[in-house]
């Protein structure tokens, strides 16, 4: 993959699980956190590699342990300037559930880079079923429903995005795609399936 289709890649893993958020030092200064978060250690690592790649820059991982959860990894480098050339793609600062859009770089970007890019969401936000279907899971409507447009550039079908509410309080939206229309996409850019995989096997 060339720069452009790594960073796409990692803007979709940053949709998913990433963030900028909005942190202050302890003399009051102004931090920018580059963070990203996943209980996959191989994820965090992958992450990782794409940001050296692209940024030239490296970082450590981290790990936290939860009570009764799955062990935490997590990315985070602290740089004003690669901050703000994410923030300048559209990416939000602090908190992102109801505002996270796909940044118009995406939509206007070549087919390989729109399937790089949902490539990121799905190996963070999504899951690929055992019955040859994909799934896609977020807090974001607004934001599924632009993965939905996306899609739709090689389904050809713009698919609705489901809403559920969580113990009566939490709402959470679903994008389903079916084998057809996964296909679709998992072939669109073969390179990207069989570089993920060999990333992760490194």
């Amino acid at each position: 993959m060339n720069k452009k289709e790594k960073f796409a890649l990692l803007l979709g893993m940053l949709c998913g699980d990433g963030c900028l958020p909005v942190k202050f030092s302890g003399e009051g200064y102004r931090d920018y956190p580059i963070q990203f978060y996943n209980a996959d250690e191989k994820l965090v690592i992958l992450f990782k590699n794409l940001f050296k790649d692209i940024f030239g820059v490296d970082s450590k991982i981290y790990s936290a342990k939860r009570m009764n959860k799955e062990e935490l990894f997590q990315f985070c480098k602290y740089s004003k300037v690669i901050y703000q050339k994410i923030q300048e793609t559209g990416f939000p600062i602090g908190v992102k559930r109801d505002i996270l859009r796909i940044p118009k770089m995406i939509f206007r970007g070549t087919k390989k880079e729109k399937v790089a890019f949902i490539y990121g969401v799905l190996i963070t936000d999504g899951c690929l079923r055992k019955r040859g279907d994909i799934l896609f899971h977020s807090g974001s409507k607004l934001f599924l429903e632009d993965l939905s447009l996306l899609i739709s550039n090689f389904t050809g079908t713009k698919k609705p995005v489901r809403e559920y509410v969580q113990r009566k309080v939490y709402y959470s939206y679903q994008l389903n795609l079916n084998k057809p229309e996964t296909e679709k996409i998992l072939s669109a850019y073969a390179a990207v399936g069989q570089w993920y995989s060999a990333s992760l096997e490194n």
